[in-house]
């Protein structure tokens, strides 16, 4: 049967050769469309590295002299200090919270603030090994049961949060920093050198924490934690209080009761409750900010759009050129040929046509993947090259290539098999008497 349509597909070539060049430009065409895909699923995949939810951040604000509100018997550095420490005990005592940590916001310290601080960090005495990594100030422990960023060690966020970074010079580094430093070797222990503030000095990494990202659609980058700075009415601005409640608690009630009933509690001296917002609501707004919610709707619908159309392009395809045999199709039947035999040779020469199609889109796209002109602009990933060392599929070449044009494969097979059966089928209910005076 096979080697009997291969003779039909030839028999046919001049008419065939148009739907060639069409099935292998769309082969093409959705290749792009399922590598963007596949690189945004991959990537969301991936685990956070820590976890957001039931979280909030409590800002404060501090009323000066120029209102109606200040209290000049409140500004002295004494009790400036003691009222923002009654600030922070008040929010720990109320109900349903867990813990509450006072927290430097700056230079993107917690998660999704909107900045972003790189240092290099590099070994003991190997000028030459350098990564590049965030810088995350931690303030107290509580800051990684808030967050829950978790060590390789153990999975757990209680071994990071027993660390008291402020003693030993310790720092935290995550898994890529130490594979990327150490390759193959524990970092625990070790002496590094990197900038968290106050200039180039030698660190001991105290842990190693799992990989995390900065949004849900990148790749992990490294980080380091240390110590922040601390706090001083000099820099009471750089600072907020950061909490985890309880599971289950409604983000919109929480944020509601907690304005209602500690609105006047948090007025202390010249201190007041500034805001309240969840975590999850600072990762939209930051995502909406940066282009990166319209930019995955507006490619997410161009996709839906062209697959829709490339679909119904076929379906139209294969439709006409059933339509066009259909005096074959009547002398066939004619001849003793089940109807089902029919539709499975049409389906079955659709297929191989489409087989013999991917063969030089596949060239196609190579070069395409080759030549670098697959760019994404929301950070998905650096470069369609291999990375060497990447645990990650995406950073792998020759398995992103596989993967994304067997996806594409099997979803234009899925589309080809539909468009060539409906009209198969419909052509094959004609009465043969009806289908030969096409003939």
């Amino acid at each position: 049967m096979i080697h009997h349509i291969f003779k039909q597909i030839w028999a046919q070539r001049r008419y065939n050769g148009w739907i060639f060049i069409e099935l292998m430009v769309v082969f093409v065409l959705v290749w792009v469309l399922t590598d963007y895909a596949f690189v945004m699923l991959h990537n969301k995949s991936i685990p956070q590295g820590f976890d957001i939810s039931d979280t909030y951040l409590v800002t404060y604000g501090i009323y000066g002299d120029e209102t109606s509100r200040y209290n000049p018997a409140e500004s002295d550095s004494v009790k400036i200090m003691e009222n923002l420490d009654l600030f922070v005990r008040k929010i720990k005592a109320y109900k349903n919270v867990e813990y509450a940590d006072l927290s430097y916001l700056a230079w993107g310290s917690i998660p999704f603030s909107g900045g972003q601080n790189r240092t290099s960090v590099t070994k003991e005495n190997d000028d030459f090994s350098v990564v590049f990594a965030e810088t995350k100030y931690v303030s107290s422990g509580d800051f990684f049961r808030i967050f829950r960023y978790t060590s390789t060690k153990d999975a757990s966020w209680e071994r990071p949060a027993s660390i008291d970074l402020y003693q030993n010079n310790s720092i935290l580094i995550t898994r890529k920093v130490e594979w990327e430093l150490f390759k193959n070797e524990s970092a625990i222990g070790k002496t590094v050198t990197a900038d968290i503030g106050d200039g180039a000095k030698k660190y001991v990494v105290a842990d190693v924490l799992n990989d995390q990202k900065r949004f849900d659609y990148r790749l992990p980058e490294g980080a380091v934690f240390g110590g922040s700075p601390l706090v001083s009415p000099d820099n009471l601005t750089g600072f907020g209080v950061c909490l985890r409640v309880k599971q289950g608690i409604p983000e919109k009630q929480f944020i509601l009761d907690f304005r209602k009933e500690m609105t006047k509690q948090l007025h202390i001296g010249n201190f007041y409750l500034k805001n309240i917002e969840s975590f999850l609501q600072r990762k939209e707004n930051l995502r909406y900010e940066l282009g990166i919610t319209n930019e995955v709707r507006t490619r997410t619908a161009l996709m839906i759009f062209f697959l829709l159309n490339i679909g119904l392009g076929i379906i139209a395809t294969f439709w006409f050129r059933n339509e066009t045999r259909l005096g074959e199709i009547g002398l066939r039947m004619a001849m003793g040929s089940p109807r089902t035999t029919l539709q499975r040779q049409f389906i079955t020469e659709a297929i191989l046509l489409f087989t013999l199609a991917v063969i030089p889109a596949l060239i196609i796209n190579y070069v395409i993947a080759r030549s670098g002109m697959i760019e994404l602009n929301i950070d998905l990933h650096r470069k369609y090259e291999t990375v060497p060392g990447s645990p990650y599929i995406t950073q792998h070449f020759t398995w992103r290539f596989l993967i994304a044009n067997l996806m594409t494969y099997l979803l234009l097979v899925m589309i080809i098999l539909f468009s060539a059966w409906l009209p198969a089928y419909k052509a094959a209910k004609v009465h043969p008497v009806e289908a030969l005076r096409d003939e």
